[in-house]
Formats: C-alpha cells, sequence, structure tokens
C-alpha cells in the first residue's frame, strides 16, 4: 500500500483511501503501523475546526466515549491532532457496510434484533452521561459477524458539556431523524436518542421516512408539527412503540432504555405466534377481515369461521382413505394419524378456499358497515395525533385529544391505538402532578391529578398499565418528598402534602392513609409520648409537655433512650479530627496518676455498642453541635432538670438486676451484674418512658456551668449526674452529682443528648 496524498501526516499510521465523507468529518482506510492492522481514521474537517476550547472539550468527549465498553458500540482506539491541528480518532475497521444499505422491510424479525442492539447501546452510554445525538441507519455498522454497532460518537454530547450543545443543537445531526427538541435547538437528553432510534425504526418497517419536506427546514418542522404516522396493516403491532418513541413531549417518550426493551419484549412475544402453518391466504384474509369488523359483529364472523371449517372436514371424512394412501399409510388411528395431518389440510384448505371466498362475500355487507366505523375511527385518531402535537391534551373542550380518543373506545372499548393514546395522557398528567409536587406546589398539583382520575374513569382504566402511567410518577415524587423530610417535627416538610389527602384517596388509599397518619404523628407524640428518629439521628423518647410540668420545665422535649455509644462519638472524631481529651479514670487522686487514658483506651475492653467514656464536657458539647448539622435539627445536653425529670423512674431501690452499678455493701451484697466496667447500651431493661441505662453504666455531663472560670474565661468546672459502673448503688441515682473541669474526661462518664420540639400550637 501506499500513503495516500494528503496535506497532513497522523504518525503510527498509514492512510490508504478515503472511504466516506459527511459534514462534520471525512472517514479514512488506514493501517495501524505498530500492529499491521487496518483502521477506519475519522479527521474533523477543516471547516468545521473549533476554538481552542471546543477542541479540547471534543478531544475530552472522544477519550470519554472511548470508555464506553459494550459489544454493539463501535470502539475508539485513539484520539489525538493531525500535523496540521485537525483533530481525529481510530476505530476499527467495519467493511461490511452501514445499515443504510440494507432491505429489511420483509424481516421484522431482523429488524427487533437490530432495534435491541441498539437501544442497549444508548442505554449504556445514556448511563456514562452521554447523549448521541446523530442516530440514523448511516451510522449504524456491521462487523465480521454481522452485528450492528453503534458508530459516530464523535459528536456526540457528555452532559457536563450542555450548554455547547444549546448553541450548536440547531446544526448538529439530521434533519430527518431530529427530535422537535433538536430541531429547535433546545437542551437534549437521551430521550432525544429514543426519538432518531424510533425514525429508524419506522423506515425499516416501511421502506420510507415519517416526515418528509423539500428541504431540511420543511422536514423538521414536520417532526414538530405532524402527527406520528400509521404503520401499514401488516406491521401494527409496532405502532405502540412508533407511537410512544416519536411522541412529541420528551416527558411521553420512553424515558430510558429499559422501557423501550420491555416493548421490544412486548413486539417479539406477538412475533411468536403467526398464522398457524398451512393457512392459505383466504384464510388470512378471513381473520384480518374479522379483526376489523367490530366487537358486536366480531363473534358472528368467528362463529361463521368455524362452522365453515367443520364443513370442510366433514365433506373430507369419505375420502380419509385416499387420503391415507396419498400419505404413503394404511390406516387412520394411532401414531400413523401423523402422516395425514399434512395433506388433510391442505385438502381441506382447498375444498373450503371456495367457500370462504363466499362468506367473505357476506362479510361485506357486515364489512360495509364496518367501513364507516373504521373511517369514523381514523378520523378520530388522526385529529387525536394532530391535538396531541399541538399540546391540545385536554382542551378546549370538545376538541381536544382526550375526546378523541375516548370517542373511538366508546364502541370499541379495547382499541390499541385509542388505549395507548389516553396512556400518554394520563402519563403526561402524572408527570405534571409530579413536577408541582417536587416544587411544593400542591394547588398545581391538583388539577392534573383530577383530570387524571375523572379521564381513567371515563376511559374505564382504572387499573392497569395506563392507571400506572399516570400514578406512578405521582406516587414516586410524594416518597421522595416524604424522604427528604430528615426532621419529624418539621411541619413544613410533610404537612404540606395534606391538600392532596382527599385526591390520592381515590389513587392510593393506603398511601394515603399511611399519609395522613405520618403527618397527624408529630402531634400525637407531643400529646401521649414516644419514640422517633430524625435522618442520621439517634432513637429519642419524648417527654411530654404534661410530664415536663410535672419536673417544672415549662416545655417538652425528647432525650436519648441509650447513652451515645463508643461507634457513634468514633465517627464524630473520625470526620471532625478531634482530639482525644485527657481522661482520668476516677477523682481519686492518686488514682488519676496511674497512667494515660482515653476515650479509644479507657482502660478496659469496649465494643462499639458501649457508652463512650473518657470524653470531656467540651467534647459533649462539641458532639451535639456536629449532630446538628448533621441532621438539620438542634441537639444539646440535657438541663440538670431535664435529666433530672427523664431519671426519675430510676431513682429508687437501683441494683445489679436493674443496672450496670457495683455491688452494695448492704442487701445487696453479693448481687453481681455481670460487668467489670461497662455493659453495651440497652443490655438492662427500659424505664416506662423507654429510657435504658438512665441509671448506671455511665454518669452523664449535664449543661449549665459549676464554676465559672477566671477573668471572664469559660466556665471551669461543669457537671456531671447519676450512678455509673464506678458506683456501688448506695446513694440515689437522682441525687448523685459531681462537678468537673470543662477539658477533662473520666473512664466513668459519658453523654446523652436532648432534642428540642416545638409545641402542639405550631404544628398545627
Amino acid at each position: 500500500m501506499t500513503q495516500l496524498n494528503l496535506p497532513f501526516q497522523i504518525p503510527g499510521y498509514r492512510i490508504v483511501r478515503q472511504i466516506g465523507m459527511g459534514g462534520m468529518a471525512t472517514v479514512y482506510l488506514a493501517v495501524q503501523e505498530s500492529l499491521k492492522r487496518p483502521v477506519a481514521i475519522k479527521v474533523l474537517a477543516v471547516e468545521r475546526a473549533p476554538s481552542d476550547d471546543m477542541a479540547r472539550r471534543f478531544e475530552h468527549e472522544a477519550r470519554t466515549i472511548a470508555r464506553l465498553d459494550h459489544p454493539h458500540i463501535v470502539s475508539i482506539f485513539d484520539v489525538g491532532r493531525t500535523s496540521n491541528g485537525q483533530i481525529y480518532y481510530t476505530m476499527p475497521y467495519l467493511p461490511n457496510g452501514d445499515l443504510s444499505a440494507r432491505n429489511l422491510r420483509d424481516q421484522p424479525r431482523r429488524v427487533l434484533e437490530i432495534m435491541r442492539a441498539l437501544a442497549e447501546a444508548l442505554g449504556c452510554a445514556h448511563d456514562k452521561g452521554i447523549v448521541h445525538r446523530d442516530v440514523k441507519p448511516e451510522n449504524v455498522l456491521f462487523d465480521k459477524l454481522d452485528r450492528p454497532l453503534l458508530a459516530d460518537f464523535g459528536i456526540a454530547l457528555s452532559n457536563s458539556h450542555q450548554p455547547r450543545m444549546t448553541r450548536e443543537g440547531a446544526t448538529i445531526g439530521s434533519s430527518g431523524y431530529m427530535s422537535p427538541e433538536q430541531a429547535r435547538g433546545y437542551p437534549l437528553d437521551g430521550r432525544a436518542d429514543f426519538y432518531s432510534l424510533g425514525i429508524v425504526c419506522y423506515e425499516l418497517l416501511t421502506g420510507e421516512m415519517p416526515f418528509h419536506g423539500t428541504d431540511a427546514l420543511a422536514v423538521a418542522l414536520a417532526h414538530i408539527e405532524q402527527p406520528v404516522p400509521r404503520l401499514p396493516v401488516t406491521r401494527r403491532l409496532w405502532q405502540p412503540l412508533i407511537d410512544r418513541a416519536l411522541a412529541k413531549q420528551p416527558d411521553v417518550r420512553f424515558q430510558s432504555a429499559e422501557e423501550f426493551l420491555a416493548t421490544l419484549d412486548v413486539i417479539e412475544r406477538r412475533l411468536q405466534t403467526p398464522y398457524p402453518t398451512g393457512f392459505s391466504k383466504w384464510w388470512r384474509q378471513l381473520i384480518e377481515r374479522t379483526v376489523a369488523i367490530p366487537r358486536r359483529q366480531r363473534a358472528i364472523a368467528l362463529c361463521a369461521v368455524v362452522v365453515l371449517a367443520l364443513i370442510g372436514l366433514v365433506a373430507l371424512l369419505p375420502r380419509a382413505p385416499q387420503l391415507a394412501a396419498m400419505a404413503g399409510t394404511t390406516k387412520v388411528g394411532d401414531v400413523q394419524t401423523a402422516a395425514l395431518e399434512v395433506p388433510v389440510a391442505e385438502a381441506a384448505h382447498a375444498s373450503v378456499d371456495a367457500a370462504v371466498a363466499n362468506s367473505l362475500d357476506d362479510l361485506n355487507v357486515q364489512g360495509a358497515n364496518a367501513q364507516s366505523l373504521l373511517d369514523a375511527r381514523a378520523q378520530h385518531l388522526q385529529q387525536a395525533a394532530s391535538l396531541t402535537a399541538l399540546g391540545h391534551l385536554l382542551v378546549p373542550a370538545g376538541n381536544n385529544a382526550a375526546d378523541h380518543y375516548l370517542a373511538v373506545l366508546a364502541d370499541e372499548p379495547d382499541q390499541r391505538d385509542a388505549l395507548q393514546g389516553i396512556t400518554q395522557i394520563l402519563e403526561v398528567l402524572g408527570v405534571q402532578a409530579a413536577k408541582a409536587i417536587a416544587s411544593n406546589d400542591m394547588q398545581a398539583a391538583l388539577a392534573p391529578l383530577g383530570q387524571g382520575i375523572t379521564l381513567a374513569e371515563r376511559a374505564r382504566q382504572t387499573s392497569g398499565p395506563a392507571f400506572a402511567a399516570f400514578v406512578t410518577p405521582v406516587k414516586a415524587a410524594i416518597e421522595a418528598r416524604r424522604a427528604r423530610s430528615r426532621n419529624v417535627f418539621d411541619p413544613a416538610a410533610i404537612v404540606s402534602l395534606g391538600p392532596l389527602l382527599p385526591t390520592l384517596a381515590r389513587i392510593d388509599a393506603k398511601q394515603a392513609q399511611a399519609l395522613e397518619a405520618e403527618i397527624a404523628r408529630p402531634a400525637e407524640l407531643l400529646r401521649s409520648g414516644g419514640n422517633f428518629h430524625d435522618a442520621d439521628g439517634p432513637t429519642m423518647a419524648v417527654m411530654t409537655a404534661r410530664r415536663a410540668a410535672a419536673g417544672h420545665i415549662n416545655h417538652a422535649f425528647a432525650i436519648e433512650t441509650t447513652d451515645v455509644t463508643r461507634g457513634a462519638y468514633a465517627r464524630f472524631a473520625a470526620a471532625t479530627g478531634r482530639h482525644a481529651a485527657k481522661c482520668r479514670e476516677s477523682q481519686n487522686f492518686l488514682a488519676r496518676l496511674a497512667h494515660s487514658v482515653n476515650w479509644r483506651e479507657p482502660g478496659f475492653v469496649q465494643g462499639d455498642d458501649h457508652p463512650v467514656v473518657c470524653v470531656s464536657w467540651e467534647d459533649a458539647d462539641a458532639y451535639a453541635h456536629w449532630l446538628s448539622q448533621r441532621t438539620g435539627t438542634r441537639y444539646r445536653l440535657p438541663t440538670r432538670q431535664e435529666w433530672l425529670l427523664a431519671a426519675q423512674s430510676a431513682a429508687a431501690d437501683t441494683d445489679c438486676r436493674t443496672a450496670n452499678i457495683g455491688k452494695r455493701k448492704g442487701k445487696h451484697a453479693d448481687c453481681d451484674d455481670g460487668y467489670a466496667h461497662t455493659a453495651p447500651v440497652g443490655h438492662f431493661p427500659p424505664t416506662p418512658p423507654g429510657l435504658y441505662d438512665i441509671a448506671g453504666n455511665v454518669s452523664s455531663w449535664v449543661d449549665g456551668c459549676a464554676k465559672p472560670g477566671r477573668s471572664g474565661t469559660p466556665c471551669a468546672e461543669r457537671t456531671f449526674l447519676g450512678l455509673s459502673w464506678h458506683d456501688d448503688g448506695d446513694e440515689s441515682n437522682s441525687r448523685k452529682a459531681d462537678i468537673a473541669a470543662s477539658d477533662m474526661g473520666y473512664a466513668n462518664v459519658g453523654m446523652r443528648l436532648v432534642r428540642e420540639l416545638p409545641s402542639i400550637n405550631v404544628l398545627h
């Protein structure tokens, strides 16, 4: 091979000849000299040379595409610049041509295979944030095994570079395959690729494009304005796919490759049930004519088919021996009957064909009546498609897409095109309602919700796929909003959904009931108490306003059901990088000088489910602030009065059977709880408010200053309350109190937090 005479060179490649040219680039056949393999090199045209910034983006996107690993996507080997600065990339040389050169009109199964391969390829690209933007037959190549591969990702769009697409969207792509939003130059996503794939599918099935025009602009306008065309009768089982793929509104189209593939699965199942072998053209014609008859008359026609078949078979019975001889068999009965099936069927069809022809004439009488119905149906469907393209789904009254579809369903309740149209309208209404819910505009959501329910009822589609298309996005939006509600007592987070409850009850009674209970739950917790937790927050027990008033506290609050664990504190320390405080084993002066300890090594073995110890008051306060920032809710250390109120039920006769404390010196001197130091939180029975270890295990830091610092410095000493594993239990839990330096921890002192709560009046 000789080097082609070009104004540039590409190191490492010997360019042989030009094999293709487009508006964006020229493709050459070359040999990669290091591997001695043929490759295709695509060079961006000089007149399309981008700015340096765009060139860098092009190279970045090409390298991104090169990482796409899929059996139906053409690989990119290399990306770079020619000797004169033009951008190029290399890919495998595929000599078997492209899809535009193939006629597959009579091969629906092959069309199905190709559609499946291309949908999977696009799904892979979309998952990587890449939109192809130029799906067309010329960009579908075939390898040596005749497998289709999607090519020409070189001008594809990465989601990270959306601004470039909006500048060039009106000029990139092929007008015959452009989605309406691409023709307008609007921002694109993967749904535009499914539109183009639908155009390719229509072209493969019919041999022609769905939209025509005198020039590229006229074709682009046709995509925007003209309704989706109807497929020939022999390809009508593909119509639902074409209708959805070519929907003018992206929200009504296939939203993912999975949805596109699911529709292909339905088509494949229908392709696997063709007419039985041996049916003559008359039988096929009779069945097709019968299907076209309205359902009220269809039963009579089908009965006629059965009677005709029986007449033919009865007429053939006297000839069974002769037919057996023709088939090379001597008896009719057991195994030999299989040999009679083909000649009997052929003879039966031949004998009945004349009767069928006469029957078709009779059916023409009914067909004449049916034809007017078919004409009316076609007119309604055509008008519905045109109105859908204009966005007139439900208005104006009497001349909207929904009314035309309903008119068809009034005579033919199972008519597939009308049902598909109703499904698309319901899906649009569901998406509109979902967007309003997501933006917290519940009044705006009520209109499409009510319209969708009414339309489903009129179409008798209050269950099944059509209704699911309507309710699925609505329910998802509600669940997403509930998931965003991280604060159980935030009235704005969930209560805003309240106006939707009566309407939601008509869609999903269980979800409406659950939502109603969730809306009422904060007020119920404040009235009656109970446990709850915020997102990423600990489990809390509510001290109601009534209980708080009994302890001379003028507000409701919630307190952690357990002490803060070692595992929880470790997450805080890792997130903030907080250094471990100094720690003493006890307040005994001699013992505290024995050796250095901290919360990681308190001098005894602990698991992550044990209460954290050796944390100072300052550590506890920092942990509360960190948890507040993480959850968006205010947590803090309890006041002395709050802690004492929570500990009231564990104030009397505490011993090692009910709490982790040391041995008593008195009547329970032999009592042993099995733990020499701390025990796992929640190991001992809870008190009536649902609090574990409020007596024993560890003492707790509380808020408030026990001894001010000198000269206005922060508080020098703080208070901790309650019995711990270190105490012998002779003292009352509610009277056990000590003070210590704010920056010093102890091996028997931990913490539990409180959470401030709103009043019931705020929730209403």
